[in-house]
């Protein structure tokens, strides 16, 4: 990438899905630890009774998650292939590594359609192990090019590298253990630090006004150069987990928790068996359980 905007269009996405993603996270009312796989296939085909009892979002009835993934990389597409023939020749071929990184999450859009109109013949959990693979596809091409770069861009895109890593691992681990919260919340916090992450390389690297790479003066200034960049990179994992928490609070706010106490055992009725609760996290009450 070359331009500032190439930097802040992906991170600006990539934020927007990160912060989506956490939503979608706090407002889950399940338990974690219960077996959801069917209501998590038939509520992303659109065809379960609580989209269906929301009348008012109209959303609801289309896989916008796959449509917007699907126009944005068209557009990105588009764009770095006519970056990579300004004259009808080919003369810049690293557009064509960007072209592919879309590429792979355009197909990402296109498997989020087809599981939400075809939830049943699809194999579950097809739409997070094509996006875990557009996610490590976008690290190995920026994996793959680092050692055509000076020092510093270096530093900057390992620091994002280890991000989209990062969002490969978290979406591959929810296809084992899609009812976990926590399981989400890394992956929406990996996604919103790598589009951050994305909007600073873009402001380290290239000056916004003049889109040229800075030039350091002196090595003390460079070695000072690498510390801060370091630091950043903390600093924005240390934001996006504040926001996080800040959202996941605000939305279980709008939607309280279930009761806390479930049923721990539930013979079949018999002349000899009683039904029996257990609080849920009070070791107290078993003292008192009478069966």
């Amino acid at each position: 990438m070359s331009q500032f905007a190439g930097y802040v269009l992906p991170g600006s996405v990539f934020i927007a899905f990160g912060l989506k993603w956490s939503l979608d996270a706090a407002a889950d009312p399940k338990l974690p630890g219960e077996d959801h796989l069917e209501d998590i296939r038939s509520s992303r085909g659109g065809r379960s009774q609580q989209y269906r009892k929301r009348k008012c979002c109209r959303l609801k009835n289309w896989p916008m998650e796959g449509i917007i993934k699907l126009t944005i990389t068209a557009v990105g597409i588009a764009a770095s292939v006519t970056a990579a023939y300004p004259n009808g020749e080919l003369k810049f071929v690293g557009d064509i590594l960007y072209a592919t990184v879309y590429l792979f999450f355009a197909i990402s859009g296109l498997v989020d359609v087809l599981v939400f109109y075809c939830p049943y013949t699809m194999p579950y959990g097809l739409d997070k192990f094509t996006l875990a693979l557009a996610f490590a596809i976008e690290g190995l091409m920026f994996r793959l090019h680092l050692g055509h770069q000076a020092f510093m861009e270096q530093h900057v895109h390992v620091l994002l590298v280890y991000a989209i890593f990062s969002c490969a691992f978290a979406s591959l681990v929810e296809i084992v253990l899609p009812w976990s919260r926590l399981v989400k919340f890394a992956l929406s916090f990996f996604t919103l630090v790598h589009g951050s992450w994305y909007i600073q390389s873009g402001f380290i690297l290239y000056s916004p006004t003049q889109g040229t790479p800075i030039a350091w003066t002196s090595s003390d200034d460079y070695n000072s150069a690498l510390i801060w960049i370091s630091l950043t990179f903390a600093w924005h994992c240390g934001g996006a987990f504040i926001i996080m928490l800040i959202l996941m609070a605000l939305s279980r706010k709008r939607n309280p928790p279930p009761p806390q106490h479930i049923e721990a055992f539930e013979p079949e009725p018999s002349s000899h068996s009683h039904t029996m609760t257990i609080p849920h996290c009070q070791l107290s009450s078993f003292m008192d359980l009478k069966v």
